[in-house]
């Protein structure tokens, strides 16, 4: 059984092993401009070559942290604009259904990385219900609510259990 973090202290413990575990992978650091809806964001990623995987992170202070992932197959060139695949955004604290992202722990003290689902991509047709219909993960209630699991951050197979759910969120979203 899962139970969400709600403590600050707890999720920000997790969301620093989420980050050092995805760093851990990583070969590179690379400015670039952080392309959503309505923006960007210039700022600097963290590239993984073997997983062709970037990230970004940051916190966004009373709200929630900013996790944002997208694939390719070679690393983004310098100052070039990257289109988000999803975002993993826990809540700073507290339970907030607008944050997509979550950390839950397991009966052994085990912290999972957990998503509630909701997807954009601009197009009609794409949020949480083509998600839940469509995804080839693990899903589970937790209290009372649908989450994707991601994945045992303490888990060796950890950051490929992040790049799956970046991959299959790419997947969904092509099916509209």
């Amino acid at each position: 059984m899962l139970f969400v973090l709600t403590q600050r202290h707890e999720i920000e413990s997790a969301q620093r092993q989420f980050v050092a575990k995805l760093d851990e992978r990583c070969d590179r650091q690379i400015p670039v401009k952080v392309g959503y809806k309505g923006g960007y964001e210039e700022c600097t990623i963290r590239w993984s070559q073997a997983l062709g995987l970037w990230f970004y992170s940051e916190k966004i202070e009373g709200s929630r942290y900013w996790n944002a992932f997208g694939i390719s197959e070679v690393a983004p060139r310098e100052n070039s604009m990257l289109s988000i695949v999803c975002e993993i955004n826990p809540p700073v604290e507290g339970l907030n259904k607008r944050a997509q992202g979550a950390f839950a722990r397991d009966e052994n003290g085990h912290i999972w990385l957990v998503h509630r689902g909701k997807i954009g991509g601009g197009k009609p047709g794409i949020g949480r219900k083509l998600f839940f219909e469509n995804y080839q993960g693990e899903i589970r209630d937790i209290n009372d609510v649908k989450f994707a699991i991601i994945g045992d951050i303490s888990s060796q197979n950890f950051v490929e259990c992040v790049k799956f759910f970046v991959q299959e969120v790419e997947r969904i979203k092509s099916l509209v």
